[in-house]
């Protein structure tokens, strides 16, 4: 029986479930999403009902509940200290040494993921960090960028702290920011970050403590537009459909089925002005989902070059104002 969640391979279906807040699983889809056996994946929901952090709808699938009190369970019990560490100098700020890790994972296709107050002040700005923390997935990795950056150890402190993880579960829900200092880097979830930031300092607990309040609104506030948007496009007939496993955590926000034509619909929304990284992303999901798929942009307002691509790859975009505008007509 396991009797924590928050450890080992349990963890990543702790992961799953508040990476992805709205969305009811069955066993079989949150086991194969988190990569872990049916049998484990049934005894840590369990677990999770027994606490009161699961329920089970009337569909037999189940729904995570009092998500906020549960990521703070999590980061009470997160132990930072089963990761492998590397400290290293390099001349330049942070910034430069950043835009230089960066570029060489790039160039020889490494994963990685800066964290901590270097990636939270990317995010928020809520602290200036000391020193980078950045995780890469492998020794490999890490030595190659070592060499091609010609990087010191650093026998104490140092400026650049590289993370060995256990496993590549802290990349899960990685995205990509642009920051004026950086340029485009690759941060880890929000999720990940609360979890790296609780039990470091206070100072860094308290950054936690915001970061969650901030992805607690933010999430309330995706899941009112979600339903909003459900309700728009069910009243143009469209109906919700499950998204595939392999992109349930980088697909587009909503998929519709046109029971008329059989096409599917994609749907992906930004709560500011869209522009053509949003595109480029709604264009990936059209690939993957086939040739008779169609995609839906939805945000407040759409810049010049984003909205010529979208022509361009035939696309649609829809004001979010002109969609709440029509909700609530609907329903006056």
């Amino acid at each position: 029986m396991v009797r924590n969640p928050f450890v080992g391979r349990s963890s990543q279906i702790v992961r799953v479930l508040l990476s992805n807040p709205a969305r009811s699983w069955t066993i079989r889809q949150l086991a194969m999403e988190a990569k872990v056996s049916l049998g484990l994946t049934s005894i840590v929901t369990n677990k999770l009902i027994d606490l009161g952090f699961l329920i089970r709808e009337r569909s037999m699938k189940l729904k995570l509940r009092k998500e906020e009190e549960l990521i703070k369970r999590w980061a009470v019990a997160y132990d930072s200290g089963m990761r492998k560490q590397r400290a290293y100098y390099s001349q330049g700020t942070l910034y430069d040494i950043a835009r230089r890790i960066a570029k060489t994972a790039k160039e020889y296709s490494i994963k990685y993921a800066f964290t901590g107050s270097f990636a939270t002040d990317l995010v928020t700005q809520y602290i200036r960090p000391a020193q980078i923390q950045v995780y890469v997935a492998s020794e490999y990795d890490l030595n190659k960028i070592v060499k091609v950056q010609n990087l010191e150890i650093a026998e104490i402190g140092g400026n650049i702290v590289f993370l060995l993880p256990e496993d590549e579960s802290v990349f899960y829900g990685l995205r990509e920011i642009t920051d004026s200092r950086v340029g485009r880097v690759t941060v880890v979830s929000d999720l990940q970050l609360i979890l790296d930031l609780y039990n470091d300092t206070d100072r860094t607990r308290e950054a936690a403590e915001r970061l969650l309040t901030k992805e607690y609104e933010r999430r309330l506030k995706e899941e009112n537009l979600i339903k909003m948007l459900k309700e728009f496009f069910g009243a143009r007939g469209l109906i919700t459909a499950e998204p595939k496993p392999a992109i349930s955590q980088s697909g587009p926000d909503l998929i519709f089925l046109d029971p008329k034509t059989k096409e599917l619909i994609a749907v992906e929304v930004k709560s500011s002005t869209a522009k053509l990284d949003s595109v480029e992303i709604l264009k990936k999901h059209i690939l993957y989902l086939g040739s008779r798929a169609k995609g839906v942009l939805v945000a407040p307002s759409i810049t010049d070059t984003a909205r010529k691509e979208l022509e361009k790859a035939n696309l649609q975009f829809e004001p979010l104002e002109a969609i709440e505008s029509g909700v609530h007509k609907e329903t006056s």
